[in-house]
Order: C-alpha cells, then sequence, then structure tokens
C-alpha cells in the first residue's frame, strides 16, 4: 500500500501533534505529583511541630489566600532554630518580613486552641473516613448514616460556637 505525500504529511503532523500533547500530559502530571508530595511534606511539618503550626498560622493571618506547600514552603529549623520561610512561591503577594510575621504572632497568641472552636470543632468532629463513606452511602441510597453524622456535627456546632473574638 502506498501513501501520497499530502496523506504522508497529515501523518506526519497528526504524530507530532499527539507526541506534543502526550508530552506536555505527562509534564503536567510530573509537576503536580511534585506539588503534592511538597504540599503533604509541609503538612506533615505543621502537624509535628507546634513552632511550625504557629508561623503557618502567623502567615494566614497576614495573607489568607496564601498555602503551605502551594505559595510557600518552611522549615522547621531543627532543633536549636526557630522556624523559617524556606521559599517563597507566590509571586502576586509579597513575602511577609520578620517583623510582620512577629505583629501577626502576637495578634493571633491571645487565642487559645483550647478555646478556639474550630481546634474545639476539628477534634469533635466524626472523622473525615466517616463522613466520606456516609456519603458514599448516601449516594447508593442509604442515608441514615449521613443523617446520624449530620446530627453529630450539628451539635458539635452548637456546642462549640463561633464568637467574634476567634480568628
Amino acid at each position: 500500500m502506498s501513501f501520497d505525500s499530502s496523506t504522508l504529511n497529515f501523518l506526519l503532523i497528526t504524530l507530532i501533534v499527539v507526541g506534543i500533547w502526550g508530552f506536555i500530559l505527562w509534564s503536567n502530571t510530573r509537576a503536580m505529583h511534585k506539588q503534592i508530595l511538597r504540599v503533604a511534606q509541609q503538612q506533615s511539618t505543621i502537624r509535628q511541630n507546634d513552632e511550625v503550626r504557629q508561623l503557618c498560622r502567623a502567615i494566614h493571618y497576614l495573607h489568607p489566600t496564601v498555602h503551605a506547600g502551594i505559595d510557600y514552603i518552611v522549615n522547621d529549623g531543627g532543633p536549636d532554630k526557630k522556624p523559617y520561610i524556606a521559599q517563597w512561591l507566590h509571586t502576586n503577594i509579597p513575602q511577609p518580613g520578620r517583623e510582620e510575621i512577629d505583629r501577626a504572632l502576637q495578634a493571633i497568641s491571645g487565642v487559645d486552641p483550647v478555646k478556639d472552636h474550630a481546634a474545639q470543632r476539628l477534634r469533635a468532629y466524626p472523622s473525615v473516613g466517616d463522613q466520606l463513606d456516609a456519603a458514599y452511602k448516601a449516594r447508593q441510597g442509604d442515608d441514615s448514616e449521613q443523617a446520624r453524622l449530620d446530627g453529630l456535627i450539628t451539635q458539635v456546632k452548637q456546642q462549640y460556637p463561633k464568637s467574634d473574638e476567634t480568628l
């Protein structure tokens, strides 16, 4: 079977377009995987170190739209040092200076995590796994578990209401 030159050109162009498209997909997937890994590492650092958590809370207080692992990278500073912003990735918002962060830490230091409604709710809410399981069962037609968990969540919200003093 022989092909004329226009058919060969079409096949070649199609092959090039598919190759470029495949490369773009591969590149985006790889970049997304790196970002997911970076966010997971940051979340692990935040969970394990109270000072890092406070630093992230201060940054969030200053810039509510930035997120650890996506817009900035924090380092725990090691055993003898304070945590710090290792890398600022957000291009539209300037990195806060040490003085700004210190003022934000002072502003949020008045919020007692034991009395903070968000922290109290987080401890009392049903687990995410239980909520996802109930949502799955509800999509399958059995919403009894979803209704039970919704009732528990409502009780928690009533038990720990928001106040004007919380951040």
